[in-house]
């Protein structure tokens, strides 16, 4: 994408640097992160492409590379090249990396591998909550649960990167599984019209080139306007107890800070699927047995679950939980931890399941 294609003539972006990310898919369907730093003022930009999906790590860092770039010069080269060559540190571990003739240092942590988004450290969740009314979070939520098509529009690319890739971080323990694009190039526009499932940020200048007609029936959440556009009930879909629930959550802004709003959409995941362990069958090799499934689960959520043993994002998530217990792995991730939260406080047995996965990794 080139500078101009993301924004209109009066737009602010033109004016201000805008620094924004996107997503590339190789062909085994893995995503590769992309980190841009554009300067109006310059006809290039700094771009740092990655398997890390490290956004705030990069976002900084790119900063710290323009700021070398602008004031010291003659240091850039060498400053890369100490980079690229400490590598990934080890989980928990920092990196440090010094410039301005070693009076100044860039220094981060590795993230957690299963961190949630907080407030304020994560700048997409920022975002996101800043420019996206809790009902319409609830909204896109709900039509990612149903895999629709769905778009995000805004002038500003930051802006619409972080929001889509906010909205992509509240699917965990899921992943999105269909199209992802969290800005769309003008040349690939045409891909709007593919009839299959997306999450896609369109810039406010591509959007303006198409016809509603073109594009059919979609969600269209629009960052700038701050209005959410749907053919589809999906809320209404949903289990209504669960819906309160998380209206309630949200609107209690003065507890937002931190984790708190990951873990608002969390609790959701955990109360539909965390039950997957019912179903989950301890023979010669572990197995998911839907019916049981759908049996183990509340007669108010069996509606809804039906409907989400057809999801690929449900799918793809219990293929690879069976993986990790049949590889004798074994995780401990948020989402397990906020389960056996829930089991507790709602009284659910969890001893057999855990005394199971004790007996089965014993015998790897």
């Amino acid at each position: 994408m080139t500078p101009s294609e993301g924004s209109s003539g009066d737009d602010l972006s033109l004016r201000t640097i805008q620094v924004h990310s996107f997503v590339l898919t190789n062909i085994d369907s893995k995503w590769r992160f992309g980190f841009c730093r554009h300067d109006p003022k310059s006809p290039t930009a700094m771009v740092i492409i990655t398997y890390l999906p490290w956004h705030d790590t990069f976002m900084r860092f790119l900063n710290v590379l323009a700021d070398i770039r602008k004031n010291r010069p003659n240091e850039f080269s060498s400053f890369l090249a100490e980079s690229y060559n400490k590598g990934v540190p080890e989980p928990g571990a920092c990196l440090k990396l010094h410039y301005d003739r070693a009076s100044q240092t860039f220094l981060f942590q590795r993230p957690q591998q299963f961190q949630l988004p907080s407030i304020p450290e994560n700048h997409n969740l920022n975002q996101y909550y800043n420019f996206v009314e809790p009902k319409f979070m609830i909204g896109i939520f709900a039509a990612m649960l149903a895999e629709r098509r769905i778009i995000f529009v805004s002038r500003r690319l930051d802006i619409l990167s972080s929001c889509v890739q906010a909205a992509n971080a509240f699917l965990y323990p899921m992943v999105w599984q269909h199209i992802f694009i969290p800005v769309l190039p003008m040349q690939m526009k045409d891909i709007l019209a593919a009839p299959m499932p997306f999450l896609i940020g369109v810039p406010d200048a591509v959007y303006d080139t198409l016809r509603r007609e073109e594009i059919g029936d979609v969600v269209i959440l629009n960052c700038d306007t701050r209005t959410l556009e749907t053919p589809f009930d999906d809320v209404k879909s949903m289990p209504q107890e669960l819906v309160s629930s998380l209206k309630k959550q949200l609107s209690n802004q003065a507890d937002h800070r931190g984790d708190r709003v990951s873990k608002i959409f969390l609790g959701i995941l955990v109360q539909l699927i965390g039950g997957y362990r019912d179903a989950v069958k301890f023979n010669d090799k572990i197995t998911f047995d839907p019916e049981t499934f759908i049996e183990s689960r509340p007669s108010h959520l069996r509606p809804f679950l039906d409907k989400m043993l057809d999801l690929q994002i449900f799918q793809q998530f219990i293929e690879e939980r069976l993986d990790m217990l049949n590889t004798g792995q074994g995780f401990s991730d948020e989402f397990e931890v906020e389960y056996f939260r829930y089991a507790e406080k709602s009284g659910r047995k969890t001893k057999q399941y855990k005394d199971l996965l004790k007996n089965f990794k014993d015998k790897c």
